[in-house]
């Protein structure tokens, strides 16, 4: 991708049979500010052990990051925090325990990918394919056509 393509517009659209699984924007290195799920959405989906996912995805990055951290990041980045928390779902004592607990959570990288293996279509419009869209329209009749 060139520098002159990253800096179109595009739209992308995902479709499931499924309700989609919560994505994270959060920033695990200095350089890598992006979209992850948690590891444990992904391998209850895919009803598979983290053991056997790592073998057969090995390409797939893994993080892991510290559960104070990304719920400060969460807390910033989402758009209503209370629907973002990692911690949705589960009751007041499992959250308060899940908070006790300073350990690290695993968080898996969102690429087309993945998300296919959820059993999601992933659709993308940039933004010279409306435009090409709208060419062929005015060289077929003369005259723009409203849609």
């Amino acid at each position: 991708m060139t520098e002159r393509d990253s800096d179109k517009d595009c739209l992308l659209f995902e479709f499931s049979s499924e309700p989609l699984l919560p994505c994270f924007h959060v920033q695990v290195s200095l350089t890598q500010f992006c979209n992850w799920f948690l590891l444990t959405d992904v391998l209850k989906r895919l009803k598979m052990s983290s053991r056997i996912f790592r073998a057969r995805y090995p390409h797939l990055e893994v993080v892991s990051l510290s559960r104070a951290e990304l719920w400060r990041q969460v807390s910033v980045s989402q758009v209503s925090s209370a629907l973002a928390s990692p911690y949705r779902g589960k009751n007041k004592e499992e959250e308060d325990k899940e908070e006790e607990e300073e350990g690290l959570v695993d968080l898996i990288r969102c690429v087309p990918e993945l998300q296919r293996l959820l059993g999601s279509s992933i659709h993308i419009i940039q933004e010279d394919e409306e435009e090409e869209e709208e060419e062929e329209t005015l060289t077929n009749t003369g005259k723009p056509h409203s849609r």
